[in-house]
């Protein structure tokens, strides 16, 4: 057996936070149980298994996030969002 069976494969999907305060987007994760991996200010990361992935970005969506682009490594999106900042 494969560790991923047991813990499942997860997704990190990147999105846009529009003049939305910390504490406003920490409420909106809690609302799904999100963790949020990465925040700077501009861009965030969220990290959710691929089962939830299209209803997670979704949510995102209609909360005001602009949901960018999902991956299953946060590595590619940190790189994307700093490719992005130069």
């Amino acid at each position: 057996m494969v560790v991923k069976e047991k813990i499942g494969r997860q997704r990190y999907i990147l999105f846009i936070v529009n003049g939305i305060k910390k504490e406003r987007l920490y409420d909106i994760l809690k609302e799904r149980k999100l963790k949020l991996s990465f925040y700077d200010g501009k861009y965030g990361i969220v990290k959710c298994k691929h089962i939830e992935k299209e209803e997670t970005i979704d949510f995102l969506n209609k909360k005001g996030l602009k949901t960018i682009k999902t991956s299953g490594t946060i590595k590619k999106l940190k790189k994307l969002v700093s490719s992005s900042q130069s």
